[in-house]
């Protein structure tokens, strides 16, 4: 057989029982193709034979959404914290109390001890505990309702048993704690009160007894809170 030297090289595969030419797909010249692309009849241009298409993958949430939903986590979380804050602020004012501020002026005589508790309760009226001991209830329900859906619904039930225990704490301070203190600012000036040790007995050991309670609750309600930031974690 004559080989036309002009003709393009062909490549030889095995096939069976013998050596069959392997076609060549285009050489550039005048087939209308350029050189190394097929004529539409194979698998075309960057596939391999007998490869299956790649699926089109899904995509990704877009970038606007992802901020929209990390921005919305970071607001629960600062307000979940605010509220934990502010209820263990009151918690530790309960506590101070319990501790060092009403057995030391247990230690004092009955006017001396009158006359403390009525500027204490003058004092403590300001701006910063005002922040507190109603902020924490404030933020507590509005942290209760960013968590009431989505992805903070687990802490959900830390957050509200947490605030129905400091607002058991409120009650107790407004309904027992309070009307004591005001009895003992009626009492009027502790250098005139003709019976101090009267008025003294009838204040501190109910007072005492109830400011014990509200440490209790307010100490739950900062633990429920503080778990719920862990819960809301998770």
């Amino acid at each position: 057989m004559t080989t036309n030297p002009y003709s393009a090289p062909q490549q030889l595969t095995h096939y069976e029982s013998g050596w069959q030419p392997r076609p060549q797909h285009g050489t550039g010249h005048g087939s209308g193709h350029a050189p190394g692309q097929g004529t539409g009849h194979g698998p075309g241009p960057g596939r391999l034979p007998n490869t299956p298409p790649v699926p089109p993958s899904k995509s990704a949430p877009s970038a606007p959404h992802k901020g929209v939903a990390a921005m919305s986590g970071d607001i629960r979380t600062y307000v979940l914290l605010a509220a934990t804050l502010t209820t263990g602020l009151m918690a530790g004012l309960y506590f101070a109390f319990s501790v060092a501020v009403m057995p030391g002026l247990g230690k004092a005589d009955d006017r001396t001890f009158i006359e403390g508790v009525q500027r204490i309760n003058v004092a403590i009226l300001n701006g910063w505990f005002s922040l507190a001991f109603g902020g924490a209830l404030v933020l507590g329900g509005i942290a209760v309702a960013l968590h009431w859906r989505g992805e903070g619904r687990p802490a959900l039930p830390w957050i509200i048993a947490g605030v129905v225990l400091y607002t058991a704490s409120l009650f107790i301070t407004m309904g027992l704690n309070v009307p004591l203190n005001d009895q003992l600012a009626n009492a009027g000036n502790p250098a005139k009160i003709h019976d101090p040790a009267a008025v003294r007995a009838q204040f501190e050991s109910a007072w005492l007894h109830w400011n014990v309670a509200r440490v209790l609750t307010s100490t739950a309600a900062l633990g429920c809170l503080s778990w719920a930031l862990r819960a809301g974690r998770g």
